[in-house]
């Protein structure tokens, strides 16, 4: 069992986690926006037209979300939504990226900007890990308020988890390679 200041730091870790990785996919996918928008033609089959919505609607969400989950760190309450928004985001590309991924050879997503790559077994672990961290947000949701330090060490370990998770395929393909 979790103290309740211990259950409060993984929260604002997992919400910063959160806000951090998404940041990275809408500035990753930003940088490669051509490349993103093709694949969303010729990896999830969506009509070239559509695409051209889709993508800056999936950038501005991600965006969107980030910069509410950030903000969210000064204000007292008003975290739930945005991560409730976050989980259905993420659960509905997990979902649609495992479904292509499984009933299509080569898949390749742009999640981070990386589009020259197809989606691997480890980009869907990373997803499903993220969802999960996710969840558990709700799971250990506490309403004890951090110390502003306590805040800054939540965000440091959440942008350690995220950079490390972002790059799982490549720390598991150079760990495969020894």
């Amino acid at each position: 069992m979790l103290t309740p200041l211990l259950a409060a730091l993984v929260t604002d870790a997992a919400r910063c986690f959160i806000a951090f990785l998404l940041l990275a996919a809408g500035v990753g996918k930003l940088r490669s926006y051509g490349a993103f928008r093709g694949n969303l033609a010729t990896s999830f089959g969506v009509p070239p037209i559509l695409a051209r919505w889709a993508a800056p609607a999936l950038i501005m969400a991600e965006l969107s979300l980030s910069c509410w989950l950030l903000a969210s760190t000064l204000l007292t309450d008003g975290t739930h939504l945005p991560m409730l928004l976050s989980l259905l985001l993420l659960s509905t590309l997990t979902a649609v990226l495992a479904y292509r991924y499984f009933t299509h050879s080569v898949v390749r997503c742009s999640c981070f900007g990386e589009a020259a790559r197809p989606v691997s077994p480890y980009d869907l672990l990373r997803n499903v890990l993220v969802v999960g961290i996710n969840g558990a947000y709700f799971a250990l949701a506490q309403e004890t308020p951090l110390p502003v330090t306590t805040s800054v060490l939540a965000a440091g370990l959440a942008a350690i988890a995220c950079v490390a998770i972002i790059s799982l395929h490549d720390i598991a393909t150079l760990a495969k390679a020894d």
